[in-house]
């Protein structure tokens, strides 16, 4: 073969010849010859097989240059007969790829065919995948564009494609690069391929598991490309390259790589990709967010499949994480932390990989705190992994902890969602104990602790060495063996009798004399001592020992005294002696300190192991009790959560309550119960939630019988009752009514709650009794007939003799008793008979004998609710209740008068003006009710409960009146009608039959009303005029009982002196209240006592009641209260925080409902914005933030705040003014509101009196937002405050206005903010300058001191002192009255009434009244009774002009007399009364 065919980088190439053997297309077939030449392939193909495509390439490249014009047909037919080259290749070329030896013509012919080959199928799977992945739109008959796929082939291109990468995939495993000369695959045909693999790649669809073949194909190319023929490189740039435009390419990549790295062993390819990475420019990564999120993605699944290979490349990603990109520290912290979880958490770690691994734990606890929200969140999901894998090492837990506790109160919601997370993760998977409370630890700790330091060697003093205490031994018998040495030596001068002396047995060695010698010492012969030795060195004389050159001398305390003395016989002897003494003594000693030794080395190897054990269960219990700890101390905040507006916060927050109590945390509890007020909630998903969460926590008895299950539900749910709040109880009661709805609480359950109440259940306390019967009555809430099959149990349990005796058990009877009356409201038109037991009952009977009885009771504190709950249910279920509440009230009065002439003693006994004894008092017979009091002595708790029970009895009569009565007679009246009804119809049809009659009767018989059907509202209204004449004059005034004891009442809410027991005067104030309630007569006619009380009483308590029962007052006879708002308002000054707190409460609700004007004395709960009562403050921001959703209110009150709050008369702090004025200034977003006030506020500089008005006006303009037409506003007015600008603080607010409005204004715009900025300055210059003058004018002026003047005196500011405008009024003094009793503003009846002060926002200068000169008492008169029209029309909504300005309103200064704050004249508002009694 004589041409090569070289890989064109275009189809045209083929057209040219460049080269002298190189292969060019002789002719471009037409698309006629096409199908012939096609055919004529096939045949050669049959014939010489894949060879056939060197002589019919021009075939395949006229379809291709072609390819948009070909048949449908021509192209799967050159699509086939491609796909079985390539394969029939691959299935030709191992045989002879395997020869030793290939001959030149062959090679060529198989190369050209793998070139053609290869080049043809690229071609066509790029031509052919370009068209599948590019959309067309076709134009239908309606105009609508519709997509669809531009080639409309017969095939599934998928599968095509699938098909054709395999076979390439098949022939390039083989080893082609044999085909070259040299063996090496030319980058042209790399390129070729790996070009079209990435084509391929950039397919969206390539990233579906239906395509997952296709992928594997490609992989296993690009493997092999990089494998064999040097693709690492190039492939690299081309992943990076890839990764920044497709993220779909994320997950695919990161598995190709992984097979790169694992199957084909080609690691580098991971390095060279993680360093181009690391070379990317941070601010490139910043403005391209795609290609950011597709690196940090790829790196993080990368890291998830070979972390163990990415662990080396490491460091040159870690740069990234100090750049600006938030996804690329995303991703480098998701690198670290797989790495950390996958190869950095094995046990046996070296100690270079442990300093790694703690090297990314420390950046991983530094990026907690990252600067963005998502990079904290997502290294907290990285602990949270890193934490549930075990990979968190123990000593760094600790600190981990402390840090997640304060991400815990992060800004964003997913950090908290993570923090929570965490945390909870933590305590799940924590290595110290199943069961985390604290207390428990603290004891186990100590106890330990001491048991360690018990255990801990003392200190000893070193022992002495055992060589100094052989050298005393020594040394105290050495002076005695001299002398026997001695008496020896002379001895042996002489002849003695041998017999006597010591001899050395034949056999014996040097070791058994030495002994003898030794003993022989040891026993005080120290001559045969002597003598032996002697004997022994004739028998040794070589011996070392006798030896004088081998001697060891031990130590030179010898006796001898000279020199010459050394070396002689006896010396010589002496130091055998020694020597032999020293040497056998320590032997005996050696064996013996041996021995001790082993005994001591096991003693103490037992001992140091025990302690060893100690130390690590102290320091056990010392690291569980610390994370404990850090537990406990995030529960507070996590608390917090809970009322999150965020639903994840609460989700995650209730999660981590249910594992902690799980887990035995001590303080877990305090969450749970937070939690039962999300029953509550809105959400559908948090109320299941905590439905699910308390059903784990409490329904979920692990083992035991099906009693033993109920059982412990019971036990779990009755614990929950115990220190429960009102609150707690109400949402335990909603949801134990949910699951009743599930029927989670079975009928096993509801069986046991009843055999605890009744006490069957052994060990049954009274506590636990009262919970079951709580539970009892919660569950009664869904389905009633849980009591009404039990009422016999109910009674002869809860008002027997237990009943009696305990107070609590027989109100949470009542409590029970009260779901048999339907906890449902009826629905309209509904014509049910109310339940009701016979007046007789034995509930009512038992009830009667247990408040008789029990009112002398004093030591219990319960009568007095069990009382209250006793009134409700006879009102309830008890025919004729008020005979019932009428015999109860008798029974008490008598007792008492029988408490006090038996004498009982009592700590405060009082006078007490009652009914005497004989006299018979019903309210039906009213006229025998009016006899003589007498006086008697009485306990004062005995008569607190009488009049507590009297009160409560008349506000539930008057409930009973307009519901119970009331509803009974709509009911029969809607009976009758309907029965009324039925019988006409009845009768018109049988009539029917002669129309005259019928029309004659029905002109004769019905009535308009009837026609029109208001017979039955006429009668309805009359029913209820019948009842609030009945509640107006029968039931607290009049003749009868309740009114008999009104003047008790009343004495004991007038004479503190003579009542002074507390709880007392809270009930009686309490029962006055109640009574007022019932009567507008009578309360009316004792408002003022109540306000007097209001005001007076030393005690809070009763003040807090008092402000309460006025709300409610107030929403009764709205017209009655209405002259003493401001005596409601003044509470809000009270010491008192509780009662401050409701009072804010309830002109809350006032307000908010309409009931209450909205006055100027709104800024008095402006001024509990900065209460120092967390809980006040936070309920004024609440009302201004419901307030402003109510239209213009809150605008409508800020010209009046401002100008209250300013006054120096008032009392605010100028820096609590500035917050109260920057919080409601928030609300004011409206341009025409804002437009509005600038002008307002700018007329309010000319009516200030000191400096500070003219700083809080100044800040007000601040905290505005301006336009064009706000600045114009600011211009106009100019000559308003442009002498005030002299003031540093005045002209700093007006600077912070100029550079705001600078920020938006437009060229046009600018040139007035520059003339307006301009001017400010200049008045400011200027004023400096007169300031300076003055000083100096005032020192020069010694003579005139009364008087000041100045040399240029600046407009507007004006000395300071009264002027003739600003003289205080005087103050009327009327007729002298009770200084104790509290009045509201009164004028005579027939005066005309006085025009009052209005607020004025004209810019005259004429205007006599100034707006700061009103005192506290004329502004709390301010406005009542008149009509404002001319303030009111500008104030309640700013995008209204007025179509013409008010006259101004001049007024005498002697008009404006105010009253003093402490006068105690009473002024009765007769004209409202009028109206009221009209109304």
């Amino acid at each position: 073969m004589s041409f090569d065919f070289a890989i064109p980088m275009c189809k045209e190439e083929l057209l040219n010849r460049t080269g002298v053997n190189q292969y060019v297309v002789d002719e471009v077939l037409s698309i006629r010859q096409l199908q012939n030449a096609l055919r004529e392939y096939s045949s050669a193909r049959r014939s010489q097989g894949p060879l056939a495509i060197i002589q019919h390439f021009d075939t395949f490249y006229s379809i291709l240059k072609q390819l948009s014009q070909v048949d449908n047909e021509v192209k799967e037919d050159a699509w086939e007969s491609i796909i079985k080259s390539v394969s029939s290749h691959a299935n030709l070329l191992p045989n002879m790829l395997d020869e030793a030896s290939i001959e030149h013509h062959s090679k060529m012919e198989h190369l050209n065919t793998l070139k053609m080959n290869c080049y043809l199928l690229c071609q066509f799977i790029e031509i052919f995948e370009a068209d599948a992945t590019k959309p067309s739109v076709t134009v239908n008959a309606k105009g609508k564009g519709k997509k669809k796929k531009a080639a409309d082939m017969s095939w599934d291109w998928e599968g095509e494609r699938e098909r054709a990468m395999q076979a390439m995939s098949q022939l390039l495993q083989l080893n082609i690069h044999r085909l070259w000369d040299p063996p090496v695959v030319e980058e042209e045909f790399v390129n070729l391929v790996t070009s079209c693999c990435y084509k391929l790649l950039e397919n969206p669809t390539i990233s579906r598991v239906s395509s997952k073949p296709t992928r594997d194909a490609i992989c296993q190319i690009l493997g092999m490309m990089i494998k064999k023929h040097n693709h690492s490189l190039s492939a690299s740039l081309k992943i990076v390259q890839l990764l920044q435009h497709f993220e779909h390419l994320i997950s695919p990549l990161a598995q190709a790589v992984q097979m790169f790295a694992t199957e084909f062993g080609v690691k580098t390819v991971v390095s060279e990709i993680m360093r181009e990475i690391g070379r990317i420019d941070a601010q490139d990564l910043v403005k391209d967010a795609s290609g950011t999120r597709g690196y940090s993605g790829f790196l993080v699944e990368l890291a998830e499949r070979i972390p163990a290979i990415m662990l080396p490349s490491i460091s040159v990603i870690l740069g990234h994480l100090d750049g600006e990109s938030y996804m690329m520290r995303n991703g480098v912290v998701g690198v670290m932390g797989e790495i950390v979880m996958k190869v950095l958490s094995k046990e046996d770690l070296d100690d270079k990989l442990k300093a790694t691994r703690d090297q990314f734990l420390d950046k991983l606890e530094d990026h907690i705190h990252d600067v963005h929200a998502f990079t904290r969140s997502k290294v907290l999901q990285i602990w949270l992994n890193i934490v549930k894998e075990k990979a968190l090492p123990l000593p760094r837990q600790q600190h981990v902890v402390e840090l997640v506790i304060g991400r815990l109160q992060d800004k964003s919601s997913s950090v908290r969602k993570n923090a929570i997370q965490l945390v909870t993760a933590l305590l799940r998977s924590n290595p110290f104990a199943a069961k985390l409370s604290l207390e428990e630890l603290k004891t186990n700790y100590e106890k330990e602790k001491e048991k360690l330091h018990e255990m801990e060697p003392e200190e000893t003093l070193p022992a002495v060495p055992n060589d100094l205490m052989i050298q005393e031994e020594w040394q105290k018998v050495e002076s005695a063996i001299e002398v026997a040495i001695k008496a020896v030596m002379e001895a042996s001068d002489e002849e003695e009798d041998e017999d006597n002396a010591p001899k050395i047995g034949e056999g014996e060695t040097i070791d058994n004399a030495m002994e003898c010698i030794y003993n022989n010492i040891t026993s005080e012969e120290y001559k045969k001592a002597v003598q032996l030795t002697q004997m022994a060195k004739e028998q040794w004389p070589e011996h070392d020992l006798f030896n004088p050159s081998n001697v060891n001398v031990q130590g030179d305390d010898s006796d001898v005294e000279s020199d010459e003395a050394v070396g002689t016989e006896p010396w010589k002897c002496l130091q055998c002696l020694k020597s032999i003494f020293l040497g056998m003594a320590e032997l005996p000693k050696a064996d013996q300190n041996q021995n001790e030794d082993k005994d001591k080395s096991k003693q103490t190897e037992q001992e140091a192991n025990e302690l060893a054990k100690q130390q690590v269960l102290v320091q056990y219990l010392k690291d569980c009790m610390i994370f404990t700890g850090q537990v406990q101390q995030a529960i507070p905040v996590i608390c917090q959560l809970l009322g999150s507006k965020n639903t994840t916060d609460i989700l995650e927050a209730m999660e981590f309550f249910v594992t902690a109590f799980e887990f035995g945390v001590s303080n877990s509890m305090l969450g749970i119960r937070r939690m039962l007020a999300l029953i509550w909630s809105k959400e559908q998903s948090v109320k299941d939630s905590l439905v699910v969460a308390y059903k784990r926590l409490y329904l979920s008895p692990v083992g035991g019988t099906a009693r033993q299950q109920s059982l412990a539900i019971v036990k779990n749910l009755t614990a929950l009752t115990y220190g429960a709040t009102l609150g707690d109880l109400t949402s335990l009661e909603e949801m134990v009514c949910e699951f009743a709805k599930s029927e989670d609480i079975d009928s096993g359950v509801i069986k046991m709650l009843w055999e605890r109440f009744a006490k069957k259940v052994p060990n049954t306390s009274d506590e636990e009794s009262r919970g079951a019967l709580l539970l009892l009555g919660m569950a009664a809430g869904h389905e009633e007939n849980i009591i009404k099959s039990n009422v016999d149990v109910l009674v002869s349990e809860g008002l027997g003799e237990r009943g009696k005796n305990d107070f609590q058990l027989a109100k949470d009877t009542c409590i029970a008793l009260l779901k048999l009356g339907g906890t449902k409201k009826a629905k309209a038109g509904s014509f049910v008979e109310p339940f009701r037991f016979p007046q007789d009952h034995d509930i009512f009977t038992r009830l009667a004998d247990i408040l008789v009885a029990g009112v002398s009771n004093l030591e219990s504190p319960f009568w007095v609710p069990m009382g209250e709950q006793a009134i409700n249910v006879i009102y309830k279920l008890a025919e004729h209740p008020d005979v019932i509440a009428t015999d109860i009230v008798m029974r008490l009065i008598k007792e008492i008068k029988g408490t006090s002439e038996s004498g009982v003693s009592s700590q405060e006994n009082m006078e007490l003006d009652t009914i005497n004894e004989s006299q018979e008092l019903n309210t039906n017979n009213p006229e025998r009710a009016s006899l003589s009091p007498t006086e008697f002595n009485c306990p004062s708790g005995i008569l607190t409960r009488l009049l507590s029970l009297a009160g409560h009895i008349a506000l539930r009569h008057l409930v009973h009146l307009d519901v119970a009565v009331f509803g009974e007679l709509k009911r029969r009246n809607a009976i009758h009608e309907e029965e009324k009804n039925n019988k006409k119809m009845k009768v018109n049809y049988s009539a029917s039959a002669t129309p005259m009659n019928k029309a004659k009767d029905s002109a004769n018989g019905e009535t308009i009303d009837e026609e029109m059907g208001l017979a039955g509202a006429t009668a309805d209204d009359a029913e209820a005029e019948y009842i609030r004449r009945v509640c107006e004059h029968d039931i607290v005034t009049g003749s009868n009982l309740l009114a008999v004891l009104k003047p008790l009442i009343v004495t004991v809410c007038n004479n503190q002196v003579k009542y002074p027991d507390p709880e007392l005067r809270t009930a009686a104030t309490l029962a006055l209240a109640k009574f007022m309630m019932v009567s507008s007569e009578f309360c009316d006619s004792h408002l003022q006592l109540l306000f007097t009380v209001l005001e007076k009483s030393p005690n809070p308590a009763i003040r807090a009641n008092t402000i309460i029962a006025l709300g409610d007052l107030t929403f009764r006879f709205p017209n009655l209260i209405e002259p003493w708002t401001s005596n409601l308002y003044a509470r809000l000054r009270d010491d008192s925080p509780m009662v401050r707190k409701n009072t804010l409460m309830v002109l809350t609700h006032l307000i908010l409902n309409d009931m209450v004007k909205v006055k100027g004395q709104i800024s008095e709960l402006a001024t509990c914005i900065v209460d120092e009562d967390t809980r006040i403050s936070n309920l004024a921001k609440l009302f201004f933030l419901e307030l402003a959703k109510k239209g213009n209110a809150v605008y409508n009150i800020m010209p009046d705040v401002i100008s209250r709050l300013s006054d120096p008369d008032v009392g605010v702090a100028e820096d609590n003014f500035r917050i109260i004025m920057k919080y409601l200034f928030s609300f004011i977003q409206k341009d025409r509101q804002c437009e509005s006030l600038v002008e307002k506020l700018c007329h309010r500089f000319r009516a200030t009196r000191v400096d500070r008005q003219w700083r809080d006006l100044s800040f007000c303009l601040s905290m505005l937002s301006y336009n064009e037409r706000s600045i114009r506003k600011l211009q106009e007015n100019f000559a308003c405050f442009g002498d005030k600008l002299a003031d540093d603080e005045v002209y700093n607010c007006f600077m912070i206005v100029i550079n705001g409005a600078k920020k938006f204004a437009k060229t046009e715009i600018k040139a007035m903010v520059d003339e307006f900025e301009e001017r400010v300055t200049k008045c400011h210059n200027k004023g400096m300058d007169d300031e300076e003058a003055t000083q100096k004018a005032s020192k020069a002026s010694n003579a005139a001191k009364n008087r000041r003047k100045t040399p240029t005196k600046t407009p507007g500011r004006k000395a300071k002192g009264k002027t003739p405008a600003r003289r205080k009024a005087t103050v009327d003094t009327e007729s002298e009255e009770d200084d104790d009793v509290i009045h509201p503003a009164r004028r005579g009846k027939n005066a005309a009434p006085k025009p009052k002060p209005k607020l004025s926002f004209s810019d005259s200068e004429d205007s006599e009244i100034e707006l700061f000169d009103l005192d506290k008492s004329s502004s709390q008169q301010q406005l009542k009774g008149e009509s404002d029209t001319s303030s009111d029309s500008e104030n309640i909504n700013p995008n209204i002009e007025p179509d013409s300005p008010p006259p101004p309103i001049r007024k005498s200064r002697t008009a404006l007399k105010s009253k003093s704050s402490t006068s105690k004249t009473p002024i009765k508002p007769s004209n409202t009364r009028k109206r009221a009694a009209k109304t």
